[in-house]
């Protein structure tokens, strides 16, 4: 304990400043990662709170947000302590961590914006296989007597759905259909083609 108080006190307040931004930067980064890591992913952005500027963006995010000011921080402070320590001016320092926390801000931006561009919500909407064509992987029986089912890409996912026809004729395996409406939230009303 004696050699890290030596230590510390053998440093020039600006070295302290830039020590102290980057070990609490680097602390709260680690807290979002262990946040998001058990589920809580949910982050504060400019949009959330009134700073006078637009709040809506496209896709719900902002360049100011938690994550990216922590990212900007991380970057401004670490790069204050080495450029302290390797005897650039304290002007020069504070334009190298300004630039390289204004990477860091950046960089997390663009990979959440990623990330985000990624997301998906897993919920199928079956009202997007209307006029889409299947094809058939039980028979269908005629006129609704009952449901067969129908193989039919969705949200680009290749699914298999149950399905009724009006047709007056039973519609066998692997015949051609195209889905006309929805008979329920999860079922297709399909007639066949040609």
């Amino acid at each position: 304990m004696v050699a890290i108080a030596a230590w510390w006190g053998s440093m020039v307040f600006e070295v302290q400043l830039f020590y102290i931004i980057g070990i609490l930067s680097t602390l709260a980064l680690l807290f979002q990662i262990v946040l998001l890591l058990i589920g809580f992913d949910h982050d504060i952005s400019a949009g959330d709170v009134d700073m006078g500027g637009p709040a809506d963006h496209p896709g719900g995010l902002h360049i100011l947000s938690v994550r990216t000011v922590v990212a900007f921080f991380v970057g401004f402070g670490w790069t204050g302590v080495i450029s302290l320590q390797s005897k650039l001016s304290l002007p020069a320092t504070l334009l190298m961590s300004v630039i390289v926390g204004g990477m860091f801000m950046l960089s997390v931006f663009y990979i959440m914006r990623t990330l985000h561009g990624m997301r998906d919500s897993g919920t199928l909407d079956y009202k997007n296989a209307i006029g889409k064509v299947g094809s058939v992987y039980l028979p269908i029986p005629a006129n609704r007597a009952g449901p067969g089912q129908v193989e039919i890409l969705v949200q680009g996912r290749l699914i298999i759905v149950q399905a009724y026809t009006d047709s007056n004729e039973k519609i066998g395996n692997h015949a051609k259909v195209r889905v006309m409406e929805l008979v329920d939230p999860q079922t297709l009303l399909v007639e066949p083609l040609g």
